[in-house]
Formats: C-alpha cells, structure tokens, sequence
C-alpha cells in the first residue's frame, strides 16, 4: 500500500501520526510522511537576509521532527520517507497524493492554522473535497472498534471494499449500519389539491425502505465475511448523519468508514452532505471513500489544475 501522512507538528497531527503507527500495514507498504512549508503572514514583508535566517532555522526544525516520525512508523518490509513541499498546503497534499499514487491519504482533523480550534480545519475539509483516493480523517490514535455506514450507493460499495483492503486487526469488532431517513414525501402534505396521504400507504413505504436497508446491511456484512471478516449488522430509523454518528457512539467504533456521497442529489465532485455532516458531526476517526467515477472526475480536475499552475 501507498500511504501519505500529512503533518504540521499539530496537536491534531500527532493524533494521526499515532494513527498511523498502529496500524500493521502489510509488507512493502510505503508511507510518505509529508510537511508543507508555505509563508507565514509575517514572513511576507521580511527582508530578504532575516526571512533566510529565520527559515533555515525552522526548516531545521521540520527536519528534526519528520526524523523523529519516520523512526516512529518504521517497521520491518515498509518504507518510510519524509517529503517537505513548498506551497499551499491542501494543493501540495492532493497534488502529491495523485502523482505517488497513493491508495490513501490520513491528515489531522485542524492544523496549526488560525482556525486551528474549529471542528474541522480548512486544509482537511478542502483535501477530502478533492483528493482522488480514501481520506482518512484522524481524531483517535488507534482503531478498536470500526462502524462501516452504508446505503446501496456505489461509494458505500467501495467503502466495504477499502476496509477488506486494509490491515486492521484480526477479530476487530465492526457493525454494518444503514439508515432508513422515513421522512414524508413531498406529495404527502395534504394541499387540498392533491388525494389524502393515507397511514395505510405510509406504512408501506416504510416497511419497503426498512426491508431494503435491511437487504444492504445483509449484503455488505456476507461481502466482508466472504473476506475473513465478521461484522454485526443494524438498521436505524431518523436523520441520516445524526443517526450514523449516534450508531459510532453507541457501538464505541474508533473510526466510521463511509462512502463520499450517496444515492440522491447532484453526482458532483464535493462531499456529500451526509458524509459532510458525519465528518464534522463524530467524535471519532472518520474514512472517506469515493466511488470508482467519483474518483475519475477527481483525477481528471486535479491533473487539469496542475497543468494551469
């Protein structure tokens, strides 16, 4: 596997870097370890023999710590290398991802910047919006229990796919969750121009949505056991994201796996706002995996965007 850490020094950052460290990546693994060194605000307007001095010193220092990382991921049958890349931080970690070819991307949850105390800081937004491959946002050093969110969508399929790919450990308790939203349908407002509603034909719906998120759950939780992988199932009933993230909560899952975006609204290439909301909404670790088309159209605008610079 191709592996690219993204670190500032954060608080949040060590977060990942210990994320990273415990998961038994297989043999031959590569984990490139990257820094983006970029102009502070009052580096701008420094002459030119202090801005010198004064980052040679701090470029020092990154080098000190990213030693300091890659001894702490080193590991029999990996590679582990330390990357310093100047430029936009979101730009480089994307742009560096597409050209290692990289099969995920795990970032701290905020970074050192001046919104560094929001739920969810602007770098990892923005890389999970635009990166190609998994995006594995880390807010937990370690992985001991994993809900996997799906709903029939094809990145909800390639999610089950990720999390078979990956080296979690044997007997690593996972649950299969699908959520039935039951909202009423537009045309169930009575309007006075349009037939009743009737409870009976609501109840149908219902029943019909419950039996097919039952279906998904039974499909994805045999897809991972013909894997080697034992997995509980649920199906929950409400707002979508808040229901995920109570599920993460109640099962005590580490890190939530889901899909980028789901079966309804535009087929665009940002987040979907079920993932959105999940991954500013939980608690823990969250992984997002794009499907197969998703991950072209990103590709294709990432690639166009370097081309331009």
């Amino acid at each position: 596997m191709k592996i690219l850490l993204a670190t500032d020094g954060s608080k949040s950052a060590k977060i990942a870097e210990a994320l990273t460290g415990s998961i038994g990546w297989p043999a031959g693994s590569e984990i490139d370890v990257l820094h983006v060194d970029q102009l502070a605000d009052d580096e701008i307007e420094m002459p030119a023999r202090r801005f010198a001095a004064a980052h040679s010193l701090l470029r020092g220092e990154i080098d000190e710590q990213l030693t300091a990382v890659c001894q702490q991921l080193s590991g029999d049958g990996r590679t582990v290398r330390a990357r310093v890349v100047f430029g936009r931080p979101a730009t480089v970690i994307v742009d560096e991802a597409r050209e290692l070819g990289c099969d995920l991307i795990v970032i701290g949850s905020r970074g050192n910047g001046v919104i560094a105390s929001a739920v969810l800081g602007s770098v990892a937004a923005e890389v999970v919006d635009h990166a190609a491959c998994p995006v594995l946002v880390a807010r937990r050093p370690s992985v001991t229990g994993l809900l996997l969110a799906d709903d029939g969508s094809e990145s909800s399929g390639h999610a089950v796919d990720v999390v078979t790919s990956l080296p979690f450990p044997s007997g690593l308790p996972i649950r299969v969750v699908s959520v039935a939203s039951l909202g009423l349908p537009w045309y169930a407002v009575d309007t006075g121009s349009l037939p009743a509603f009737s409870a009976e034909l609501f109840d149908e719906i219902r029943d019909a949505e419950r039996n097919e998120h039952g279906q998904i759950v039974f499909a994805a939780t045999k897809r991972l056991a013909d894997r080697g992988l034992v997995a509980t199932q649920e199906v929950r009933e409400g707002p979508v994201a808040e229901a995920i993230v109570d599920a993460a909560t109640s099962f005590g899952a580490d890190l939530i796996v889901m899909g980028s975006r789901g079966r309804t609204g535009l087929a665009r290439l940002l987040l979907g706002s079920v993932a959105r909301r999940v991954l500013y909404g939980a608690k823990c670790s969250v992984l997002i995996v794009r499907g197969a088309a998703e991950a072209t159209t990103a590709e294709r605008v990432a690639a166009g965007a370097t081309a331009r610079r």
